[in-house]
C-alpha cells in the first residue's frame, strides 16, 4: 500500500484560462488543452452527464455542478445520463468508456483521490478514480472558472458570473500530502458543522486514506476491562503500583491482546485504512524492570507498534498502524519500524531536545513512513488574538508545508480553531498547499487572488489590514492595533458599495470588536474582571455564526482556566438560549455595525509615531562619557532563546557567564550558549557549551578569535534556563519589534537617549516607571499593555535614562533598543557613541 514518495513532477498540471479570467499557476504543460465553450449567451450550456450507472455521490456531484455553472453562466444547466462525448462528463474513469483511458493503477489506495479535468472539441472530461476524486474534479474545475470558498458560510463563498463561460484545460492531479486535516480542537458548534465539511470538501482538504494516529491505549483498556481487571500486570507500573494507562509492554500476553484488538477493530471496519496504536498522553510509562530492559520509551512504543502492524498485515495486507512521535516516545527510536507504520510527528511537545526537523531525519533513517502533527491554533494558546498562532504566521504555514514534505511527511493532520478572523488567510492558503506544494511559490498570487476576489475595490487597505494581523510580524496587543484594525476596515467600507464586499468587512468588523472585548477583560484585574468577561462572553455567542472566532471554545473554556470570573449557572455553555441570560441570537443591524466601528476608532488611538531604525554594529560608551549611577538589576530566566551582546576588548580575557538549565522540563535535552559572530551573516557558531538540565548552574568561558563585537545565544528548547553574567562585564540585551525582551520578576535596566531626541516611544507590558536623566519619573507603568510616548526635554537629550522597577518587557522604537544594568556594560550603535565621543 505505501509509500514512495510522489514527486511533484510526477503529476501533469496545466494553467487555465478563461474569458473572464487567466489565473496562471506554475504547471508543467504536456500538451495544448482545446478550448471548449461551456456557456455563451443566446445558446443553451452545454449539460452535465453522467453514466446510468452513477451512484448517488456522483449524482450529486453532477448536479453541484449543474447548479454553479448555471449561477456562473446565467442558464438552467440539465444533468442528463450518456457516454459523456458530448458535454460535462462527471464521473468514474470506468463508467467512461469512451473517455480518456485513466493514468492511475486501479486499486492503489494512494491514488485515490487521483482524477483527470480534460476538455475536448464535444465537451470536457471530470473523471475521477473513486467518487470523493469525482468530488475533488467538479471543485477544482469552478475553481478553474473563479469560484472561491475562502472561509466557511455563504458570506465567504465567492461565485463570479460570465455568461460566455470558456476553458482550456488537460491536468491531471494528485495530492501531495494523502491526508490533509485541519481540525477544530474543541470541535465545532452545531451551526459550524457543516460549513467546515463545505469548505473542506471545495478546498479539496481531505483524505484519501484515514489515519488514525490518536492516543489508543485508554480506548485499548476500555475495551477490554474484564482483561486488565483480571490482569492488572498488564498495566504500567509506577511507584510500584499497576495503577498508569501506560502498558506493560514487555509482557508477552499484554501484546497478544493489543494485537487482537487491533484485529478486532478491523472486524469492525472492514474497509477501514489504518488503527491506531498511539500511548495515552501524559506521564506513567511501566517502571518494572523487563521494560526498563526494551530500551527507550520510544524503542517499547515501537516494539507493540511493529508487532501489531505485522499481525494485522498477515490478515489483512496493506493497512497501516498510526502513533506519533510526541512526548516522551518523540525521540527516534533505536529499532527499526514497520513499513506499514506511519509516524505522525508533533511540532510541539517535543522531549529530548530535538526539533520537528530532527524528528523527521530520525524516524525517517528508521524506516518509518512519516505524517505531521501540526498545531495551526490552540485555543489556549493565543485565544483567537491577532497573530498568536502558527495559522496565522503566513511565512510559517508557506515555509513549513513544503519544507516537511521534503523531509517525508504525506500525512498532516492540524489542530486548529473555529477561528476564521485572525486565522482564515493561513487556512486557506495551507488547503492549497497541502494539495500541491509548489502553491507555496505562489503565495503572493494567491494572497492578491483572495484580496481582489473577497474584496474587490476595497483590496488595498484589506491587503494592509491582514499584513497586520499577520503572525509573521507578532503584532503587539494595543489599542493601537485594534485602533488600526477599526480605520482600516472604515476605509475599506469607503472604498465599495458591494454588499457582499460589505458583509465581509461586517465579519471582520464583529471580530475586531471580540480583540477589543478581549483586551479589556485581559488587563482587568482582580474583581473587575468579572463584567468585561460577560461582554466578551455575550458578544462571542452573539457573532458565532460568523465563525470568525472559536466560540465554543471560548464560552467553555476561559472560565475553567480563570478563577476571577464566573458563570451563573443559567448562563453556562449547553444552556439554551431562551433559558440562557447571555445568549442572543439578535442580528447586527447596520445601525450597530457602523456604530461599532465608528465607537472603536474613537476609543482606540493608534501610537502616533513610526519605529526608528538603529545599527545593530554595537561599541562600548566611553566610560568618562557617563556619569556614575546605581547598577541596576535584571532576572536573566529565559525559555527557547535569548540573545545576549557582548563586546571583547582583550581576547585573552574570555567571556563569562553562569548558566542554570533545567529550571521547568528536564527531558528537552541539554541547554546551550553559544557564542557567535555580532553580524549575525555565519549561522555557524564559534564556540558551544551544553548544559545539562539538572538544575545545577555551570560557568561558561568562552574565548573570542579578536577584539570586537559578539553575540551569545542561550537556547533550551523552552526548559527554563537562568543566565548570569559577572557584573562590570558588557552584557547588553536589545528590546525593539524584531527582537523582543521580557524579563523575570522586578527589574532596573538604562538605555540611551540620543540628542535631538523629541520623545521616547516604545510599548510596554507590565508596570513599573520611567525615569528621566536626572531620576524624575516621567512615566508610570501600571494599566494595560500599550504604546507610549514620552516627550524629551532639551537638557535631558543625550543622557542616560532609566527603566526603575519595572515587570514584564519594555520595547524600545525611537530611541536605541539597548538595555544595560550599567552604563558601562552598555552597548550602543556605532554612530550614537561616535556623537558621544565628540
Amino acid at each position: 500500500m505505501l509509500l514512495p514518495s510522489l514527486p511533484t513532477a510526477a503529476r501533469s498540471r496545466f494553467a487555465v484560462a478563461t474569458a473572464f479570467v487567466v489565473f496562471a499557476f506554475a504547471s508543467p504543460v504536456l500538451a495544448e488543452p482545446v478550448d471548449i465553450r461551456l456557456a455563451s449567451q443566446g445558446n443553451e450550456p452545454l449539460p452535465v452527464v453522467v453514466s446510468p450507472d452513477a451512484s448517488p455521490r456522483v449524482r450529486a456531484a453532477a448536479e453541484t455542478l449543474a447548479s454553479y455553472l448555471g449561477r456562473i453562466g446565467g442558464a438552467s444547466v440539465r444533468v442528463t445520463k450518456g457516454d459523456g462525448s458530448k458535454g460535462v462528463a462527471v464521473g468514474l474513469a470506468e463508467e467512461f468508456p469512451e473517455g480518456p483511458k485513466a493514468p492511475w493503477p486501479e486499486g492503489d489506495p494512494k491514488r485515490r483521490e487521483d482524477y483527470l479535468l480534460q476538455s475536448h472539441a464535444e465537451g470536457l472530461w471530470a473523471i475521477g478514480a473513486t467518487e470523493l476524486a469525482v468530488e475533488h474534479a467538479v471543485w477544482d474545475l469552478l475553481y478553474r472558472l473563479g469560484h472561491r470558498q475562502f472561509f466557511p458560510g455563504e458570506t465567504w463563498e465567492v461565485v463570479p458570473h460570465e455568461p460566455e463561460l470558456l476553458i482550456a484545460v488537460d491536468v491531471h492531479e494528485r495530492p501531495d500530502y494523502l491526508a490533509r486535516r485541519i481540525w477544530y480542537g474543541f470541535g465545532p458548534w452545531d451551526y459550524a458543522e457543516e460549513p467546515y465539511e463545505a469548505w473542506n470538501a471545495r478546498n479539496r482538504c481531505t483524505s484519501g486514506i484515514e489515519l488514525r494516529t490518536g492516543h489508543a491505549y485508554d480506548g485499548i483498556i476500555d475495551r477490554n476491562r474484564e482483561a486488565f481487571e483480571a490482569h492488572p500486570e498488564y498495566l504500567g507500573l509506577v511507584d510500584g503500583e499497576r495503577k498508569s494507562s501506560k502498558l506493560c509492554i514487555s509482557n508477552p500476553d499484554l501484546r497478544q491482546l493489543v494485537l487482537e484488538d487491533a484485529l478486532a477493530q478491523f472486524e469492525k471496519d472492514p474497509e477501514g485504512d489504518s488503527v491506531s496504536i498511539d500511548p495515552s498522553d501524559g506521564p506513567g510509562w511501566c517502571e518494572c524492570e523487563s521494560c526498563r530492559a526494551m530500551g527507550s520509551v520510544s524503542d517499547r512504543a515501537v516494539t507493540l507498534m511493529n508487532e501489531v502492524a505485522e499481525a494485522v498485515n498477515a490478515e489483512k495486507p496493506g493497512r497501516l498502524v498510526g502513533m506519533y512521535a510526541y512526548s516522551a516516545h518523540s525521540p527516534p527510536p533505536t529499532i527499526r519500524v514497520h513499513p506499514q507504520g506511519v509516524i505522525s510527528v508533533a511540532t510541539a511537545f517535543i522531549r529530548g531536545g530535538y526539533d520537528a526537523d530532527d524528528l523527521m531525519a530520525g524516524w525517517n533513517r528508521q524506516g518509518a513512513t512519516l505524517g505531521l502533527r501540526e498545531y495551526l491554533s490552540v485555543t489556549t494558546w493565543d485565544r483567537d488574538l491577532p497573530g498568536r498562532s502558527r495559522g496565522s504566521d503566513l511565512d510559517y504555514v508557506t515555509e513549513s508545508i513544503p519544507r516537511f514534505h521534503r523531509q517525508g511527511a504525506r500525512f498532516y493532520s492540524a489542530e486548529s480553531s473555529d477561528n476564521w478572523g485572525p486565522n482564515g488567510l493561513g487556512y486557506y492558503l495551507a488547503a492549497r498547499m497541502l494539495w500541491d506544494v509548489e502553491e507555496a511559490q505562489n503565495r503572493e498570487a494567491l494572497v492578491e487572488d483572495f484580496l481582489s476576489k473577497a474584496f474587490g475595490d476595497a483590496k488595498e487597505p484589506m491587503a494592509e489590514f491582514y499584513r497586520l494581523i499577520d503572525g509573521a510580524d507578532e503584532p503587539l496587543l494595543s489599542d493601537h492595533l485594534i485602533g488600526r484594525m477599526y480605520r482600516l476596515l472604515d476605509e475599506a467600507y469607503a472604498e465599495t458599495a458591494d454588499f457582499a464586499v460589505h458583509r465581509r468587512l461586517d465579519d471582520l468588523a464583529l471580530y475586531t470588536r471580540y480583540v477589543e472585548l478581549w483586551f479589556d477583560y485581559d488587563s482587568a484585574k482582580g474583581d473587575e474582571r468579572q463584567a468585561p468577561f460577560e461582554a466578551m462572553i455575550r458578544h462571542v455567542y452573539r457573532m458565532r455564526k460568523t465563525m470568525m472566532v472559536h466560540a465554543k471554545a471560548l464560552y467553555r473554556d476561559v472560565v475553567r482556566r480563570d478563577k476571577a470570573v464566573s458563570t451563573p449557572k443559567d448562563a453556562e455553555w449547553d444552556v439554551p438560549e431562551g433559558k440562557n441570560p447571555w445568549k442572543s441570537d439578535d442580528p447586527f443591524s447596520r445601525e450597530e455595525l457602523d456604530a461599532l466601528r465608528a465607537g472603536g476608532i474613537e476609543r482606540r488611538k493608534e501610537r502616533g509615531f513610526e519605529p526608528v531604525a538603529f545599527g545593530t554594529k554595537l561599541l562600548p560608551v566611553p566610560k568618562e562619557a557617563m556619569p556614575e549611577v546605581p547598577t541596576g538589576s535584571v532576572g536573566l530566566y529565559s525559555r527557547s532563546e535569548r540573545t545576549y551582546w557582548t563586546f571583547v576588548e582583550d581576547p585573552t580575557v574570555p567571556v563569562r557567564l553562569t548558566v542554570t538549565a533545567g529550571r521547568i522540563y528536564q527531558d528537552r535535552g541539554d541547554a546551550t550558549a553559544s557564542l557567535l559572530p555580532a553580524d549575525g551573516e555565519s549561522p555557524d557558531p564559534i564556540a558551544t557549551a551544553a548544559i545539562p538540565p539538572d538544575g545545577e548552574p555551570r560557568e561558561i568561558a568562552f574565548s573570542a578569535p579578536q577584539r570586537g563585537l559578539y553575540r551569545v545565544v542561550v537556547a533550551d528548547g523552552g526548559a527554563g534556563t537562568v543566565t548570569e553574567w559577572p557584573a562590570g562585564q558588557r552584557m547588553t540585551i536589545r528590546s525593539d519589534l524584531e527582537e523582543r525582551a521580557s524579563f523575570h520578576g522586578r527589574w532596573t535596566l538604562y538605555f540611551f537617549v540620543p540628542s535631538g531626541t523629541a520623545f521616547v516611544g516604545g510599548y510596554a507590558d507590565g508596570e513599573g516607571e520611567l525615569q528621566d536623566a536626572d531620576g524624575k519619573t516621567v512615566r508610570r507603568f501600571d494599566g494595560p499593555p500599550d504604546y507610549f510616548r514620552v516627550a524629551v526635554e532639551p537638557s535631558q537629550a543625550g543622557r542616560l535614562w532609566k527603566f526603575e522597577r519595572c515587570t514584564g518587557s519594555r520595547l524600545l522604537m525611537t530611541v536605541p533598543p539597548y538595555l544595560a544594568r550599567s552604563p558601562e556594560e552598555l552597548l550602543l550603535p556605532e554612530a550614537i557613541v561616535e556623537k558621544i565621543g565628540n
